[in-house]
C-alpha cells in the first residue's frame, strides 16, 4: 500500500516538475478566492499526514487535481485521491490493521467578487467525491479580505458536506459543517507565514436532519514559499483541548481531546502551473 501511495505521489510530483508558473494558495486547510485565470492550467499535489494519541494510529491523504480556468470567475478541476490508514488498538498485542481507498472527485469554483477590485472576495465551492465505499457532496462558502497593499490575507470558509458510507454492505448517512479562519501575512514577497483555525462539527444523518455527534477544534502554523516557477506550503496542526461528545460515550473525551480523532496533521501542497 505504501508503494502505491509513493507511485501516485510520484507521478503528481512529476507533472509539477514541467515548466510552468504558479498562482499563490498558501493554506493547507483552506481555500482562498484566487483562482486561476481563464484558460490557465494548474496541477496540484496534496499530501495529509494524520496521527492519533488514543490508539497506535497513522494516515496519509493523497489527493493530485488538475485545475482549469474555464472564465476569470469560474475553475473546475478533477482529481484523483487515495486514503490509507492504519491502527493497532489499545492492546499492544493486538495486530495491527489497515485499510486504503481510491477515489475521484470533481470540482467547480465560481467568484461572485474579486478581492482585487471588490470590498471583499466571495465564491462558492462544490464538489462531489465517489470511490467504492463512499460518496460525498460537499459545498463551500469562500471569503477573503486583503490589508496593508495584499501583503496580509483574511480568508474563511463554511464547509458543508453530506458523506454516504458503506459498512459491511449497509450504508449509512453523514455529515460535518466546518469553519476554517486563515491568516497569512507576506513576509518578503516570496514567503509567507499563515495560521489557521479549524472548528469542525460531525453529526449523524444529513445537514440540516442529523444529530451532533462531535465538535472539534484544530490549530497550526503554515509556511508558503511563492517562487517561479512553484509554490509549495506546508503547515502542521494539532487537536485542541475544547473536544466534545453530544453522544456522551464514556472515555470520548480524554483530557479535552477526542480519542476517536487525529491528535496531529502535516500537510504539504505543491502546486504549478501548466502549458499544454
Amino acid at each position: 500500500m505504501r508503494l502505491r501511495i509513493g507511485l501516485m505521489a510520484a507521478a503528481g510530483l512529476m507533472a509539477l516538475a514541467q515548466t510552468a508558473l504558479a498562482d499563490d494558495q498558501p493554506f493547507i486547510s483552506l481555500y482562498t478566492t484566487d483562482i486561476e485565470a481563464a484558460q490557465e492550467q494548474e496541477i496540484e499535489q496534496r499530501i495529509l499526514f494524520t496521527a492519533q494519541k488514543g490508539e497506535a494510529y497513522a494516515g496519509i491523504e493523497s489527493n493530485t487535481e488538475f485545475e482549469y480556468g474555464v472564465t476569470d470567475d469560474l475553475q473546475i478541476s478533477g482529481s484523483a485521491n487515495y486514503e490509507w490508514a492504519r491502527e493497532r488498538e489499545h492492546n499492544p498485542l493486538a495486530p495491527a490493521q489497515s485499510e486504503h481507498e481510491f477515489g475521484v472527485s470533481g470540482e467547480a469554483i465560481y467568484r461572485f467578487l474579486n478581492v482585487y477590485f471588490d470590498p471583499v472576495g466571495l465564491a462558492v465551492y462544490l464538489e462531489p467525491s465517489y470511490s467504492n465505499d463512499a460518496r460525498e457532496l460537499e459545498g463551500k462558502i469562500l471569503l477573503q479580505k486583503n490589508f496593508f497593499n495584499d501583503n496580509l490575507r483574511l480568508a474563511f470558509n463554511a464547509n458543508f458536506e453530506n458523506q454516504w458510507e458503506r459498512d459491511a454492505g449497509t450504508w449509512h448517512q453523514g455529515s460535518a459543517i466546518e469553519m476554517r479562519l486563515g491568516a497569512a501575512y507576506n513576509v518578503t514577497p516570496e514567503w509567507s507565514l499563515c495560521a489557521e483555525l479549524s472548528n469542525e462539527n460531525e453529526y449523524n444523518g444529513l445537514v440540516g436532519s442529523g444529530h451532533p455527534v462531535s465538535n472539534l477544534y484544530y490549530l497550526g502554523p503554515t509556511i508558503s514559499y511563492k517562487g517561479l516557477p512553484l509554490t509549495i506550503s506546508l503547515g502542521a496542526q494539532a487537536q485542541l483541548p475544547w473536544a466534545s461528545d453530544h453522544t456522551h460515550t464514556p472515555g470520548a473525551i480524554r483530557d479535552g481531546y477526542s480519542v476517536d480523532a487525529e491528535r496531529w496533521r502535516v500537510g504539504l501542497t505543491i502546486s504549478r502551473d501548466i502549458q499544454l
